[in-house]
């Protein structure tokens, strides 16, 4: 998997911008603010349709524009070429075309070019709240089980009509309503659970090289209520407090991701560098896996990729690309910092919202 071209209007600060690609490492280097991170962003939303340091998708469109478009070029894993253009206009509309045919469904898109973002953000792993680490487990659960997005609707639709009931105290269709949410979400918790263990055995792989003095961390998996009980036996026993709060109060949707060190907390326990390496060992777990499953190697794209990393840890993540198949789009203030680890890289400083090739 391999991106040749982006072209970008009107997007964050650029109102046009067109970069050809032809290394698998590619460096963005220039002060804060000077635009570095946009041009990832871009390449992220192609992808996903949404930002990674944004919930509000209008907040992309240029705001001296419109709408906004990113168009690419890229080789997929059977080295064919095509071509991807997503528009968004102010009032969310969205046009999305891959080789010229309209394509109604965003994920068809994410399927076909996944992309991975890293950020300062993804070093807090631990310290984040559980709905950080289920949206990484669910991302690649995502990409890896294809009947997943069908169920997580279902799962969905159920839990909003069952809060509805329970709101209004209404009994009358519970049961329903509660069957259908315990055969969908039983059907999710299987398949998080499937895809962790696989995740699970890779992390305990690097730790033992990467850091072997936490070699006894613990991770594990929360399905989101007690393991003593099957989701059937939880509700019925939690119908009344679940009709006295108005909302259903344990179920998938409190899932997490537990890490213990000595039976206690890691994210309390542990130093923030010990931190920040378990949860790039997270993310390196995570890109290995996604590449192993699809049997093609995601896009990378590293925000300010060393701002919060020490040498040692900077050398750890750019080993792993340097090793890996992955394209890897990569931002920095320091550029020397990554030059002197990563080989065969295109270097491209930017400033004021230019982009200038330099290497």
């Amino acid at each position: 998997m391999q991106l040749t071209h982006l072209n970008i209007q009107g997007f964050r600060c650029y109102e046009s911008l067109d970069l050809s690609f032809d290394q698998r490492i590619n460096i963005f280097a220039g002060a804060n603010g000077a635009g570095k991170t946009s041009i990832l962003e871009a390449i992220y939303f192609l992808s996903t349709g949404k930002s990674f340091r944004s919930k509000r998708t209008k907040n992309l469109i240029n705001h001296d524009l419109n709408q906004l478009t990113v168009f690419s070029k890229f080789t997929d894993s059977k080295k064919q070429q095509n071509r991807v253009g997503v528009t968004l206009s102010k009032s969310l509309q969205k046009i999305i075309k891959l080789n010229s045919d309209r394509v109604k469904i965003q994920s068809d898109i994410a399927h076909m070019l996944p992309v991975v973002s890293i950020d300062p953000d993804s070093y807090l792993f631990l310290d984040k709240p559980p709905q950080y680490r289920r949206s990484f487990l669910d991302w690649l659960v995502f990409h890896v089980k294809p009947e997943y997005l069908k169920v997580w609707s279902n799962v969905s639709r159920c839990q909003k009509q069952l809060n509805f009931l329970y709101k209004e105290k209404s009994q009358n269709q519970l049961n329903h309503w509660e069957a259908l949410y315990i055969e969908n979400a039983d059907l999710l918790t299987l398949m998080r659970k499937e895809v962790f263990s696989q995740l699970q055995n890779l992390i305990k792989l690097k730790i033992k090289v990467i850091i072997p003095e936490l070699a006894t961390l613990e991770t594990s998996f929360y399905q989101g209520w007690s393991k003593e009980n099957s989701l059937t036996e939880q509700l019925k026993k939690d119908r009344n407090k679940n009709l006295t709060y108005g909302n259903l109060n344990q179920g998938v949707h409190k899932m997490d991701l537990k890490n213990n060190i000595s039976h206690k907390p890691a994210h309390e326990n542990l130093s923030r560098g010990q931190k920040k390496l378990i949860s790039i060992i997270y993310y390196l777990s995570y890109i290995e896996l996604l590449s192993s499953q699809l049997k093609t190697d995601p896009i990378l794209c590293l925000d300010d990729m060393d701002a919060e990393l020490d040498s040692d840890k900077t050398k750890v993540l750019c080993e792993f690309i340097q090793k890996s198949n992955n394209q890897a789009f990569i931002s920095t203030v320091d550029p020397d910092k990554l030059m002197g680890i990563l080989d065969n890289t295109c270097l491209f400083h930017v400033e004021h919202n230019k982009v200038k090739r330099v290497t």
